[in-house]
């Protein structure tokens, strides 16, 4: 899939569940509405962060590790298993197992099934107009710099940053590698501390 078709399929999906909020308030009531349960476990793995299986009857469970002590990781871990489930992705078993070299927030992996669901995580957590207007708003309600200033988060701004970074971890429910790497891929921010 195209990173367009993708940021399409997180939005129908963000425009079908979240009438008010953020996407990741609403994980829980989603994952009841399509009928998949949910399930924390403790996993002997430590790689392990989650996964997406099919039992009986095509039933879907998605299972994320309840060791995640981040919650912007876990909200991260559940989206992207939903990722796989709404972008149908084919499985090979019965199962994706997804390790932590599979769910990165900050960067892209070789595998395309698993970039595609950290994707669609990526953009369904953090909408891209609702993410640009929020960013640009915060901006600008800064004095100290101007918006075209910004595009690059250095030593001089660094306050300025931090201030965006805890509003939007908050407001988005993200971490601040997936908040990095949206800004980044949507060309808002790029950081540079030479």
């Amino acid at each position: 899939m195209t990173n367009n078709e993708i940021e399409l399929a997180a939005l129908e999906i963000f425009n079908k569940y979240i009438h008010r909020g953020g996407s990741h308030k609403q994980l829980l009531n989603i994952m009841q509405e399509e009928g998949i349960k949910f399930k924390e476990v403790s996993s002997l793995n430590a790689q392990f962060v989650g996964a997406i299986t099919f039992g009986n009857n095509n039933q879907p469970y998605i299972m994320v590790n309840q060791g995640i002590d981040n919650i912007g990781r876990r909200n991260f871990t559940i989206s992207h298993e939903l990722g796989h489930y709404f972008l149908n992705h084919k499985l090979h078993s019965n199962s994706f197992f997804c390790q932590e070299n599979h769910i990165m927030e900050d960067s892209d992996i070789s595998n395309q099934i698993e970039q595609e669901a950290n994707d669609f995580a990526s953009c369904f957590l953090m909408p891209r107009q609702k993410i640009i207007s929020a960013f640009l708003a915060m901006v600008r309600q800064s004095k100290k710099i101007n918006i075209s200033d910004f595009l690059i988060v250095n030593k001089a701004n660094f306050g300025v940053w931090c201030g965006i970074r805890d509003s939007f971890i908050k407001r988005f429910g993200v971490s601040e590698a997936a908040l990095r790497y949206r800004l980044m891929r949507l060309n808002l921010v790029q950081f540079d501390f030479k």
